[in-house]
This record gives structure tokens, C-alpha cells and sequence, in this order.
């Protein structure tokens, strides 16, 4: 499991370490690409391995007109690093004084609590005040105080850099192949359940009403096929995301309806993976009609999970 330590480390509470700084929201392929190089270095060398990020996202603090929503709560990016095997993650609160310190302000207040040996980044890194920091100045830095950088190199997937803001505009559209493509696993959502309306069960499919984190990206408003982990087990979905049009509702939910399952879910955590967008939205004229549709919606659930397998 992942150690978490919020603020900047204070004086001696981690010891010989490799790092790496950055928001990794997604934690998408091009962050593993770092990530691993980072837990195989420490590991070789006998060092803790520490990913140092931000929260909330940084462009919320310098611009909140376009704060990104995230592929990534702070939980499931906790949840995510431990299984990749990673020993610490430092969260830094950002604010505006953390956004005004210089880059070398910024390292020293750092490393009072990392015995820093090592740090892996990518080509296109910046830090500190302006943005100034970059790889190039860690290197003159590292120089004077007694550590070494990586930079890894950029990944690019059809003809384009995997970014964070790219996977948002996929998930937006609904396009969840795509997204799970660059992500290198499903999108997914790691929720409590919640009391709803009890609409689901009252049409004959009972669905788990998530507790979404703020400020969670949610896809485009579908009906999709889903997988959902519970305590370890893995079930068949089909999950709704939308404002149930035809009982006049106007409030966003995204429920999710368990194949092959019978039992209390409330206050359980899911997994939910989104694997593939069945239909759009829509208002049905009558119940009879909207029931008729959900029938065929978990049947095309079962069909593509019958052979879909997460992104690699």
C-alpha cells in the first residue's frame, strides 16, 4: 500500500528516495512509461520510490475559469500508484504562494524532507514560478545537490502525445475505447452507492446509484456496458448516465445495474469501469417502452462483455 503524506516533507521523514513531480491526472500510458522507470531505478538501487503531485489540479488555482475536471480522484490515484507498486506519494496543497515559489524555492523546501538520489521526469516538465523549472535546470541543480534526473521521453499514440487533456475530450464524447486506449485500462469511477429514487427497481433492473467524487469527470450523458469490482469479484453491467427524460428528471445520475447479481449494495465502494457506449439518451413515450429498451440494453451489455477485455 501506498504511503500518503500531505504538505511538503518535513526534515528526515523520508529517507534515500527516487521521485518524480507532476499532477498524473489519469495516470494514462505516458505517466507509466515514467512511473515504471521510477520504481525499477529504486528498487535497483534500494531507494524509496515517491511521486510528488498537486491538488487540486494547479490550472484550478492559476485559472479557475477552465479547471479540468479529473480522469483521477486523489483516491483512486492513491488506489492506482499502490498497485503499481509505488512506496510514497506526497500531496502538495497548491495554492497561490505554492505557485509563487521560484523553482529553486520550490526544490529546497522539498528536499529539507527527501533524501533525494534520483529524479525521473518527462522532457516536457515544468515547475515553479513562470514555470520556469525545468529538466535542464534539475540537472544543474542535481549537480550541486548530490542527486541525478531521467527524463523520459514523450509517448505518442496515433500520431499524437498522450495527454490528460486529450483522454477528457474523449471521455466527454463517450468515446471509451479510445479513451481506454491511451489510458491503458477503462475508464473508471471508484464510488460509494447511494440511496436514489428506488426507479430502477420498480422497473424490474435495481441499480447502484454512485456517489460521485466533485469535480469527477462524468462521460457524455449514454447508456453503457460496464464492469464493476466488488470486494474482488468481478460482475457484467449495464450503466446509465443521464437525467431519466422520461420520469422528467433534470438531475445527472449515473446508475449502474448489476448482471447476475442479487444483494444490498448500498454504502459499498464499486469499481465501475466503462467499457463500451451501447446508445444515446433518450425520452421514451411510455414505461412499457422504456422497460422494452433496458431488456435489450443488458443483453447487449452481455454480448460485448462476453468478449471484451480491458485495454493493454
Amino acid at each position: 500500500m501506498t504511503a500518503v503524506t500531505f504538505g511538503f516533507p518535513t526534515a528526515g521523514s523520508l529517507g534515500p528516495s527516487h521521485a518524480t513531480i507532476g499532477t498524473f491526472d489519469g495516470l494514462h500510458r505516458g505517466h507509466l512509461v515514467l512511473l515504471k522507470t521510477l520504481i525499477a531505478g529504486a528498487r535497483r538501487t534500494g531507494a524509496g520510490s515517491v511521486v510528488i503531485t498537486f491538488e487540486p489540479h494547479p490550472r484550478c488555482v492559476l485559472d479557475p475559469d477552465h479547471c479540468p475536471p479529473n480522469l483521477t480522484t486523489l483516491d483512486e490515484k492513491a488506489w492506482l500508484l499502490g498497485q503499481l507498486g509505488i512506496d510514497h506519494l506526497v500531496v502538495i496543497p497548491f495554492t497561490p504562494q505554492v505557485a509563487g515559489l521560484s523553482p529553486a524555492a520550490f526544490m529546497k523546501r522539498l528536499t529539507r524532507g527527501i533524501e533525494l538520489r534520483h529524479i525521473v521526469t518527462g522532457e516536457d516538465f515544468r515547475f515553479g514560478q513562470g514555470r520556469r523549472g525545468d529538466p535542464v535546470f534539475l540537472r544543474r541543480l542535481g549537480v550541486r545537490e548530490g542527486f541525478t534526473v531521467t527524463v523520459a521521453p514523450t509517448l505518442s499514440r496515433g500520431g499524437a502525445p498522450v495527454s490528460s487533456s486529450r483522454i477528457r475530450r474523449l471521455v466527454m464524447l463517450g468515446q471509451m475505447r479510445a479513451a481506454a486506449q491511451l489510458l491503458g485500462r477503462n475508464y473508471f469511477f471508484r464510488s460509494g452507492v447511494e440511496h436514489g429514487a428506488g426507479r430502477g427497481r420498480q422497473l424490474g433492473f435495481p441499480t447502484a446509484n454512485l456517489r460521485i467524487a466533485p469535480n469527477k469527470l462524468i462521460p457524455a450523458t449514454a447508456v453503457y456496458a460496464a464492469r464493476v469490482d466488488l470486494d474482488g469479484q468481478t460482475h457484467d453491467g449495464a450503466l446509465s448516465v443521464g437525467f431519466r427524460p422520461t420520469f422528467g428528471g433534470n438531475t445527472l445520475t449515473v446508475e449502474v445495474f448489476l448482471l447476475e447479481f442479487d444483494g444490498d449494495l448500498y454504502d459499498r465502494l464499486l469499481t465501475v469501469s466503462f467499457v463500451q457506449r451501447l446508445r444515446a439518451e433518450k425520452r421514451f413515450a411510455t414505461v412499457p417502452a422504456l422497460q422494452q429498451q433496458m431488456a435489450k440494453d443488458v443483453e447487449n451489455a452481455r454480448r460485448i462483455l462476453g468478449g471484451a477485455s480491458s485495454a493493454t
